[in-house]
């Protein structure tokens, strides 16, 4: 299994997106891509805060909970507390959209809050494995109905499954990417796809699990 990444910066705006990825052990890997929320501040930070905290849990947890879409649940309302100590010490409303993958014993377990996107390749195909949590607020505008804002988060949480085969590649990929990139994720190689990112608008970032 390898993970590749990158994080190419909007040409309007700075840089608000965070990609962090690990291997717990050669068969086990985690990745986490955080993106700060426009309209709200610090949303660099918000985005290194929530995909942190995340990767510290589940590393500390992974082999005390057995229930590893309980773990994923738990992490995110970890980083969501740790989110409300930042933005209080910064006095700062503070968020992001986040999207969580762990590969463990040929098995994807995946969460998301907001519209951070999961994508799996596999046998030819390519689906989109998450659903954007966004509202259409009127004259061509959306916002997202859920994020990480250390506020709290809803009850029904999605945490999901799915198999994975040798030769599956799984992706999460930031708004930035996936509105004018989607397209490119079947090709075969990842600096193919890194190749055809150029002078995006908005930040596009894309973390790829090869397994």
């Amino acid at each position: 299994m390898r993970i590749r990444c990158f994080s190419i910066e909007g040409i309007f705006f700075e840089n608000e997106d965070k990609c962090v990825f690990d291997f717990v052990d050669e068969d086990t890997a985690l990745a986490t891509l955080s993106d700060g929320m426009g309209g709200l501040s610090l949303g660099q930070e918000a985005a290194e805060v929530i995909s942190s905290a995340i990767r510290t849990y589940i590393f500390d947890n992974i082999n005390k909970i057995d229930n590893k879409c309980s773990l994923l649940i738990s992490a995110l309302h970890y980083a969501d507390n740790e989110l409300h100590k930042v933005s209080l010490s910064n006095r700062s409303n503070m968020g992001a959209a986040v999207a969580v993958a762990l590969v463990w014993q040929s098995t994807l377990f995946y969460t998301w809050q907001g519209n951070v996107r999961l994508y799996m390749y596999s046998n030819g195909r390519l689906n989109c494995l998450s659903k954007d949590h966004i509202l259409n607020i009127g004259y061509g505008r959306t916002a997202l109905s859920r994020c990480l804002k250390g506020a709290g988060l809803r009850d029904d949480i999605p945490s999901l499954t799915h198999s994975v085969n040798k030769g599956d590649r799984i992706f999460l990929c930031s708004d930035g990417f996936y509105n004018s990139y989607q397209s490119v994720l079947s090709l075969h190689s990842f600096d193919d796809i890194k190749s055809r990112v150029v002078n995006p608008e908005d930040d596009a970032s894309l973390i790829g699990i090869y397994c």
